[in-house]
C-alpha cells in the first residue's frame, strides 16, 4: 500500500488555491444564441456573453460557455435575436425628462404656424385671467414669413404668451409680454444677445439669446415639485432611457450641488439606474474640490464643468467670424467667457487641476475657434496632456476648415448631435450660405478623417433622445422620412461602424471609462441591449426603426419590450 504524501500546511494551502484558481469561474447568467456585434476589434462577433457579478467575464461561443455554468446560473437563449453596446447619449438635459414625464407641459415641438395658434388659443381658453402661456419647441425655420408677435396677438391680445425656440437660444413673445416686460423700442441689447426689430425699430417678439431674459424673468414660477415627486421625475427618466437603449447618460444641464445630493438619494433608493455622467457649474465644481467618479456601482460619475461662449444658430445667436447670410451685419452673441480667451484658458486650467474637465456650449466657427485656442492654452497652462485633459467642445456645429485639424489625434473631444444636422439643414443654407455649410457645417467625415472622435447625443429637450433616430442620422444625412434624397451634403456620412463607436466606445473614452465600457469584452461591465433587427445589416433608410427587445445594465436586465 502506497503511503499517502504529506504536506505542511502552507504548501498545502497553496496547492488548494492553485487547485481552484484553474477552475472556471462560475457564472450568474450566460447568454447564448445570439448575434453579437461586440465592436471588440480583436473579436468583432461572438454567440454568447457570459456575466458574473456586473461584468463580461466571457464573451465568445455558445458551447464553451456552457463551462461556466453552475447550480445557480441562469441561462437565457437570445433566439438568434442581435445584441449591441448599450448606448450612451453624449448630451441631454436629464432633469428635464422625468418632469416632462411627470407634467406633460404645454407643447409646441415643430407646429406650422396655423397649428401652432389652435394650440395657443385652445390654451388661452382654459387659462385663468391674466395667465401666462408658455410653452417650448417651435421652429421658425418651417414657416413661410419671419415670427412676429402679431401671429401670436391674434390668437392671445390679453395672456402674456412666452415660446421658447426647439434649440432653447430664442424666445417668440406677444405684445403683451413685452407690455409687461418693459420693453420697447428704446430698450438695448442686452449683453450677448439681441432684440429682433422691424423696420421701424419696433421689437418684433423675437428675443436671441441673453435677450430672452428680459421677459421670461418676468414670468410667475410655477409651483415646485416636492421631493417625492422630484424623485419619482428621476426614476421616470431613468426608465424611459433605458427602454430607448440607452444605458449611460451624460447630463449637461449646469447640475448644481442640491441636485446631487437629490440624484444621490435616488440611487440610494433604487429609483435612478441608468449611469449617469454629471456635469456642473464651475462655482460647484470648486465647492466640491473634487470629482465624484463611479458612486453606486460605477453609475454616477461628477468630473465635467459645463459652460457656453454663444447661442444657437437657428436663433442667430451663434458667433460667427463673417455675418450672418440672411443677416447682414450680424455676427452672434458672444458670452462673457468668450470675450476673454486668457481668462477662460485660466479658468479652465484651473479647473483642470481640482480634476474637472471642462465642457463648452460652442456652436459658430467663431465660437468653436475660441473655445480651441482657450483649450489649448489651458493645457499649456495646467502641464496636462490631451489624454489627462480630455476637454470637449459640445455641438461644433460651423467649423471653419483651418480649425479641424486641432480636434485630430483627441486633442480635443467633439460631442455633436446627428439629429440636429437634418432638422437644422431647413435653415442652415440661409444662415451661412451654400459654401461655408459645405465646407464646415457638422462636418463629422471631416474630423473623422483628421483622426478625431465623435461623442453623439441628442441634446434633449432639443430633438428627440432616441438614439436610434440619432444612428440614422449619422449613416444617411438624412430626416426620418429619408429627405433629402441622398442626404444633405452626403460627404459628411459616418460609416455605420463609425457611428455606433460615437454611441458607446467613443463616449466612454471621453468619461476616462475606455477600460470598463463601450464594447462587449472579457472585464468590462455587462451593458448591452437585444435588438429587433440587424443593424449592420438593414436598410440605412430604415435604422431609425430598430426596437430595443431587452436592455441589460451591469448584468442585470433592466427593460423588457411587451
Amino acid at each position: 500500500m502506497t503511503k499517502a504524501a504529506s504536506f505542511p500546511p502552507a504548501i498545502l494551502f497553496i496547492i488548494l488555491l492553485a487547485f481552484f484558481s484553474c477552475q472556471q469561474k462560475q457564472a450568474d447568467s450566460i447568454f447564448v444564441n445570439a448575434k453579437i456585434y461586440t465592436l471588440d476589434e480583436l473579436q468583432p462577433t461572438a454567440t454568447a456573453l457570459v456575466v458574473s457579478g456586473d461584468r463580461f467575464i466571457y464573451v465568445g461561443d455558445s458551447e464553451e460557455a456552457m463551462n461556466y455554468a453552475g447550480p445557480q446560473t441562469q441561462l437565457i437563449d437570445l433566439e438568434g435575436k442581435v445584441v449591441i453596446p448599450g448606448l450612451t447619449e453624449s448630451h441631454m438635459h436629464f432633469d428635464g425628462l422625468g418632469r416632462t414625464l411627470l407634467s406633460a407641459p404645454l407643447d409646441v415641438y415643430w407646429l406650422e404656424l396655423e397649428v401652432l395658434q389652435e394650440v395657443l388659443a385652445e390654451a388661452v381658453s382654459q387659462a385663468d385671467e391674466g395667465e401666462w402661456i408658455v410653452a417650448r419647441g417651435y421652429n421658425d425655420a418651417l414657416w413661410e414669413e419671419a415670427p412676429h408677435r402679431r401671429a401670436l396677438d391674434a390668437v392671445s391680445p390679453d395672456h402674456p404668451v412666452v415660446l421658447r425656440r426647439y434649440c432653447g437660444h430664442a424666445h417668440f413673445v406677444n405684445s403683451r409680454a413685452l407690455e409687461l416686460a418693459g420693453v420697447t423700442a428704446a430698450t438695448p441689447d442686452p449683453d450677448a444677445g439681441t432684440i429682433v426689430r422691424d423696420e421701424r425699430g419696433e421689437a418684433t417678439g423675437v428675443l436671441v439669446s441673453a435677450a430672452g431674459a428680459l421677459v421670461t424673468t418676468h414670468i410667475p414660477p410655477a409651483p415646485a415639485l416636492s421631493r417625492d415627486e422630484e424623485l419619482k421625475a428621476l426614476g421616470l427618466g431613468s426608465d424611459a432611457l433605458l427602454a430607448a437603449g440607452i444605458t449611460t447618460v451624460h447630463d449637461l444641464s449646469t447640475t448644481h450641488l442640491d441636485d446631487i445630493e437629490l440624484r444621490r438619494e435616488a440611487y440610494e433608493q433604487g429609483l435612478l439606474k441608468v449611469r449617469l455622467m454629471d456635469a456642473v457649474s464651475k462655482e460647484a465644481a470648486r465647492a466640491l474640490g473634487e470629482p465624484l467618479i463611479g458612486l453606486y456601482g460605477d453609475r454616477y460619475t461628477v468630473r465635467w464643468v459645463k459652460e457656453f461662449v454663444d447661442g444657437s444658430l437657428g436663433g442667430r445667436g451663434a458667433a460667427l467670424l463673417e455675418p450672418y447670410k440672411d443677416m447682414p451685419g450680424e455676427t452672434g452673441a458672444l458670452r462673457a467667457l468668450g470675450q476673454d480667451v486668457d481668462a477662460y484658458a485660466r479658468q479652465v486650467a484651473d479647473l483642470l487641476a481640482l480634476g474637472f474637465s471642462t465642457r463648452t456650449h460652442s456652436i459658430g466657427d467663431k465660437g468653436n475657434r475660441i473655445t480651441l485656442d482657450a483649450f489649448e492654452k489651458a493645457m499649456e497652462i495646467s502641464g496636462k496632456s490631451p489624454a489627462e485633459s480630455r476637454l470637449v467642445v459640445e455641438h461644433a456645429q460651423i467649423l471653419h476648415p483651418a480649425d479641424i485639424p486641432r480636434f485630430a489625434d483627441r486633442r480635443v473631444i467633439a460631442s455633436m448631435q446627428p439629429v440636429h444636422a437634418t432638422e437644422d439643414m431647413l435653415f442652415v443654407e440661409d444662415r451661412i450660405g451654400h459654401d461655408r455649410a459645405r465646407q464646415g457645417a457638422y462636418a463629422w467625415r471631416n474630423i473623422l478623417d483628421q483622426q478625431g472622435i465623435i461623442a453623439a447625443g441628442s441634446d434633449y429637450w432639443v430633438s428627440p433622445y432616441n438614439p436610434f433616430y440619432g444612428l440614422h442620422a449619422a449613416v444617411t444625412r438624412q430626416d426620418r422620412a429619408n429627405n433629402p434624397p441622398g442626404g444633405w451634403f452626403p460627404e459628411q456620412r459616418m460609416t455605420r461602424q463609425e457611428a455606433l463607436k460615437a454611441y458607446t466606445i467613443w463616449p466612454a473614452y471621453l468619461e476616462f471609462s475606455e477600460q470598463d465600457k463601450g464594447s462587449i469584452k472579457g472585464g468590462y461591465l455587462a451593458d448591452f441591449l437585444v435588438i429587433d433587427q440587424d443593424y449592420f445589416l438593414v436598410p440605412s433608410t430604415e435604422i431609425h426603426q430598430i426596437q430595443v427587445l431587452r436592455t441589460v445594465l451591469g448584468g442585470q436586465t433592466v427593460y423588457m419590450a411587451e
